[in-house]
């Protein structure tokens, strides 16, 4: 499994996205090396954590990855371009911290600048196939939701034009960098579709919390392990060239 350990480290009652696609969504042995921070931001010097969280991706990527296993750190490690495949799913935190600041878009921007920088560090370790995840609809979730009306519209605006500027990002980087891959998941529309019609996946509705009476939210801003267990079936499909549409293989 490589590090953390299988179910540690994660927002949810039990497993994430991360541990079942490498445990169950694949044909083959994967080794996953998952370097995400709780609660982190892409660059602390644009928008920090209120918990100061220390590692955010700069040192994910910097100290954690490169340190590790960039050249010459890499012997016996057993990563190789071709076999390797690299997700990058950020900018949750960062927009929760900005979106009531002055211009938080300015900001943003910076914070996707820094994102794209850092993509270029792996791709100067070897990197070659990419995974970038855009953001989720995170004001449906219960602790957005709680809030007035007018912050919901504002969050789901800036999360709206997060995700445009991060599709303007990866086809920039992809002109770029003819030698490498780098594809994006919709998470905004897996998401959106499952709180359309939780029912269908197994839910009780929308919005309560508590993952023991089948509820979809295991806090007020993270989802229980089940919708974990869904979206990684959807990233494998994905992956594998399968038709998404979103979610309709696990219906």
């Amino acid at each position: 499994m490589g590090n953390p350990q299988l179910g540690h480290g994660a927002a949810a009652d039990s497993i994430n996205w991360v541990g079942y696609l490498t445990t169950q969504y694949n044909d083959t042995t994967v080794l996953s090396y998952n370097h995400a921070v709780s609660g982190a931001t892409v660059n602390n010097s644009i928008v920090a954590s209120d918990h100061d969280v220390p590692q955010d991706l700069v040192y994910q990527v910097l100290d954690g990855f490169e340190r590790n296993y960039c050249p010459p750190h890499i012997a016996g490690l057993g990563w190789r371009a071709e076999e390797a495949l690299f997700g990058v799913w950020i900018g949750i935190n960062d927009i929760y911290f900005a979106y009531q600041l002055p211009d938080p878009l300015e900001i943003l921007s910076r914070v996707l600048q820094s994102y794209f920088n850092l993509v270029d560090h792996l791709h100067a370790c070897g990197a070659r196939d990419f995974l970038v995840f855009n953001i989720p609809p995170c004001d449906r979730t219960p602790n957005i939701v709680a809030l007035k009306q007018s912050e919901r519209e504002l969050y789901e605006s800036v999360t709206a034009q997060f995700n445009n500027r991060l599709r303007h990002g990866v086809e920039e980087w992809r002109s770029a960098n003819p030698d490498s891959t780098m594809r994006t998941y919709d998470a905004w529309s897996f998401f959106t579709e499952i709180l359309d019609n939780p029912q269908q996946y197994g839910f009780v509705d929308s919005t309560c919390i508590g993952y023991e009476q089948g509820c979809l939210w295991w806090d007020d801003f993270h989802s229980v392990s089940a919708f974990h267990n869904l979206l990684a079936a959807d990233v494998g499909r994905f992956l594998v060239g399968r038709p998404v549409g979103c979610c309709s293989a696990i219906k």
